[in-house]
């Protein structure tokens, strides 16, 4: 008799952790989903230039590919980025480029002056004060990239640092 209840108990607790390890795995990939749909095109968002203005969707140039680039001036990766964009920048000056950081503004405009990415008309750098870019896009690394068609469309997110060549695959 005890035997048997023994059994049952531990029956019971095995099917409770199945169920509640099986509800957080379907809430994580719902989750998932969500977060997913939610950057499939462009979202709303709201950053500052290195002018002081503000800097939304409604600026984005239409009918051109747009890349978000975070990064931070003391990254390798993030200047190995930067350098390979000012070195090639010919090949993707019809592509929209949105550097972003948290950093103070003088830093971002120095990064921009180092590479003379600021002297470039498709290129703009931006400050993210508020952190609303990692609210929105939930970076994981630095530099994270997201790269969109001209339709707005995500055609890829890209954790690490990212070439003109590979940038020019993606949106080819």
């Amino acid at each position: 008799m005890r035997r048997k209840r023994l059994k049952t108990l531990v029956f019971s607790i095995l099917l409770t952790l199945f169920i509640f390890i099986g509800n957080k795995v379907v809430d994580k990939i719902l989750q998932k989903q969500k977060f997913e749909k939610s950057i499939s095109t462009i979202p709303d968002f709201n950053f500052k230039t290195v002018n002081g203005t503000s800097f939304t969707k409604k600026n984005l140039k239409s009918g051109t590919s747009t890349v978000f680039l975070y990064f931070n001036s003391e990254c390798d990766f993030c200047q190995h980025e930067a350098k390979s964009i000012a070195d090639d920048h010919h090949l993707i000056k019809n592509v929209q480029l949105v550097f972003i950081s948290t950093e103070p503004m003088e830093q971002i405009i120095n990064f921009s002056k180092v590479y003379a990415l600021d002297k470039k008309a498709s290129v703009i750098f931006v400050q993210d004060e508020a952190k609303r870019f990692t609210k929105i896009f939930q970076p994981s690394s630095i530099p994270f990239n997201l790269i969109y068609d001209k339709e707005q469309k995500l055609l890829k997110t890209q954790k690490g640092q990212l070439t003109v060549q590979g940038l020019l695959k993606i949106i080819n």
